[in-house]
């Protein structure tokens, strides 16, 4: 579902995908949490180092790059293993803020994300457009997020496929 409400100019985009994946919460949260991660289910960002020191947890810090955007930072601002993580940061000159819920289900989790991005004053005009295009690259993401998890054999043998439905 993406976010169509009226808008302030200075309000940021925003949008939320729900997902269910058929591995237990601890995992998928540890999965998400560890951004070296993500270049294994989105496209757009490559080259995810850590940069703090220390395990993954509240405050940890990672940076790359984003296709389109540039420089990439983030920092694991909240954290609750396993129900939630918020990963906060800027992406180009824009903030960045995702969170994600997990919820334990039959055979998997539910992960309901919720993004939000304040994009520069030359993108503003483009926020309704900008708000589809980023619901759908977050529900393609973790659509492939869903079957990297179940292709790592390490992990089990729970049902195949993943199941989105639209976020309450």
């Amino acid at each position: 579902m993406t976010t169509r409400e009226r808008r302030s100019p200075e309000a940021p985009v925003a949008t939320r995908v729900r997902i269910f994946i058929p591995r237990e919460p601890g995992r998928v949260f540890d999965y998400l949490a560890d951004l070296r991660n993500e270049p294994n289910y989105n496209r757009q960002v490559s080259g995810i180092c850590k940069t703090s020191p220390g395990p993954i947890g509240q405050d940890t810090t990672f940076e790359g790059s984003h296709r389109g955007f540039g420089r990439v930072t983030w920092r694991l601002s909240e954290y609750d293993r396993p129900k939630h993580v918020a990963i906060e940061g800027g992406v180009g000159q824009g903030a960045y803020r995702w969170i994600s819920d997990f919820e334990p289900a039959g055979g998997g989790t539910w992960m309901t994300g919720t993004m939000e991005w304040q994009p520069t004053p030359r993108w503003r005009p483009f926020r309704g457009l900008l708000g589809v295009i980023l619901h759908m690259n977050a529900r393609r993401s973790f659509r492939r997020m869903a079957r990297v998890l179940q292709a790592d054999g390490s992990l089990g043998s729970e049902s195949a496929g993943a199941i989105e439905r639209p976020a309450d």
